[in-house]
Parts: C-alpha cells; sequence; structure tokens
C-alpha cells in the first residue's frame, strides 16, 4: 500500500469523502490544477467534479480562483483543514450531546413512571442451580437490612468454590451491618455442622426439627422460594422469586412464629437438639 493510498484512508476514516480525499490529495502535490487535471489524474466523474468541488470549498477544503472561463483549485493548508473538521465535530458533538439530554431525560421519566406501576418481573421462576445460585448472589449483594431464611435443601451451591462465594456474599452483608436470621432443618440436613463460637452478632441461627419449605426474604419485599416445598433433590427443583410486600409479610409472619419455637444453637448437641426450659427463646 503507498502513501497516497494510506493518507486516502486515513482521510476517509475521518469523514472526508472518498471522492473529496482523491481531490484534495491531487491538489496537495500538484498545487493550483483545474478540475480536468483533476479528472485525468483521479477519474472522477467529469459530471461529478464540479459538484464535488464546490461542496470542497464550502466545507473549506480547497479555495477556488475564477480566471476568465477557467476555474482553478488550490488545496488549504492541512492545518486549516484539521482545524474546521474540529470545530465540525464539536459542533456535531454538542449537537448530540443535546438530543441525548432531551431524549434520556424523557425516557427517564417513563422509567421511573413505569417502576411506580405493577413490576412486570415482580414474579419469576428460576430453574437449575447455576441460575438460582446467580440470583440468590445478586439479591445478597443488593440486601440492606435485613434476610430472613428457611434453610433446609434442596441445595443450588452444590460446589465447593459455590458455597465460598456464597459465604463471601453472606460476609460481605453482614459488614454492611445486614441482620441475617436463619433457621436450620435439622431433619433435612441431617445435623448442623457448624462454628457457632465464631458467629457475628448480625448473624442469628436457630435449628428447629423441620421446616415445609426452603426460604430466603429479603428487605421484607424480595422473597426466593423452593418449589417442589417437599422436594429434597438438589437436581430437581426450582425457586419462586415474587417481589411483593404483602406476599412477603405473610411468609414474614410465618418466619417469626417459627422462630420463636426454634431453639438457640448453643442447644445443639450433636444432630439432636436438647428442649431445655430454661433456652429463652
Amino acid at each position: 500500500m503507498t502513501d497516497i493510498d494510506n493518507n486516502l484512508r486515513e482521510l476517509t476514516d475521518l469523514g472526508i469523502s472518498e471522492r473529496e480525499a482523491k481531490l484534495y490529495l491531487v491538489m496537495l502535490e500538484y498545487g493550483e490544477v483545474t478540475a480536468n487535471q483533476m479528472h485525468r489524474l483521479t477519474g472522477v466523474q467529469r459530471s461529478k467534479i464540479y459538484s464535488i468541488l464546490s461542496r470542497m470549498v464550502v466545507h473549506g477544503l480547497c479555495n477556488e480562483r475564477i480566471e476568465g472561463r477557467n476555474r482553478f483549485f488550490t488545496a488549504l493548508n492541512p492545518k486549516n483543514v484539521k482545524a474546521t473538521l474540529q470545530r465540525e465535530w464539536d459542533s456535531e458533538h454538542l449537537n448530540r450531546v443535546e438530543k441525548a439530554n432531551g431524549i434520556f431525560d424523557t425516557l427517564e421519566d417513563k422509567y421511573i413512571a413505569g417502576k411506580a406501576g405493577p413490576a412486570l418481573n415482580s414474579v419469576e421462576i428460576i430453574r437449575n442451580a447455576a441460575n438460582i445460585h446467580n440470583r440468590y448472589l445478586q439479591l445478597m449483594n443488593e440486601v440492606q437490612k435485613e434476610v430472613l431464611a428457611f434453610v433446609r435443601p434442596p441445595i443450588a451451591a452444590t460446589t465447593k468454590k459455590t458455597r465460598e462465594v456464597q459465604f463471601e456474599a453472606q460476609q460481605n452483608a453482614l459488614d454492611r451491618g445486614v441482620t441475617l436470621r436463619s433457621i436450620f432443618s435439622l431433619k433435612h440436613l441431617g445435623g448442623v455442622n457448624q462454628q457457632w463460637d465464631k458467629l457475628s452478632e448480625n448473624d442469628l441461627m436457630r435449628v428447629t426439627d423441620s421446616l415445609p419449605m426452603k426460604m430466603f426474604i429479603f428487605d421484607g419485599y424480595k422473597v426466593l422460594a423452593g418449589l417442589p416445598t417437599n422436594s429434597e433433590n438438589n437436581n430437581n427443583f426450582f425457586m419462586l422469586y415474587v417481589e411483593d410486600q404483602g406476599f412477603c409479610e405473610v411468609l414474614a409472619n410465618s418466619f417469626e412464629e417459627t422462630w420463636k419455637k426454634a431453639i438457640r444453637v448453643e442447644a445443639l448437641k450433636g444432630n439432636s437438639i436438647e428442649w431445655d426450659s430454661n433456652q429463652s427463646n
């Protein structure tokens, strides 16, 4: 590829048409030239060349000199051409910004209005362990105040890596001041193997003999519930996601009743519960 070819490609990349770029490069090389000369040197159609040159004069690429019936054209200094292009680019950029401000401000109003109405994604069925794992992480990363949990199978975090990632998300939530209240089902988990002495003050855990379902309530208006409720098969379940305060309130009431009856983890001895009347709930 020659230097002329390179220059032609670079000028067209900047928004100058290929024909205008060809004529401009010829003027730079030969100085003052006529339209007929440029036609012979570039191959640009004779019927098109004068209209192209007229646009180039208007856009600040060249000068025109008329002598009798002849018209002569000379390339402008490349520095001046560059300055002209920059002014055009700046003007186009400002116009785009103004248009963007107008349209996106309008769209933002529509977005906010849409959020105020019924959410189209307020109910969702989430299938397969990977999708459930990802949604749980999203909700745990977004939660601001409290998580209520019924912990029992089926389990989406079936690998060491996914369990570590979920634990990290939980720890980050605790560090933000979020309270995690979890009730574990001994029947379904076959005992709860946890290091209870290392719990943070916001990581509150209790145990009970059995739980009717797997469930997480986030900030009182988002819930993940495992279905079917009688499933313990990690490969054959899905979770229902509902974003509704009233629905969550019903489930939260059930959680609170179970919480009152559940036993603090300090009462857990191995895989069984010692029902000590001195244990306060």
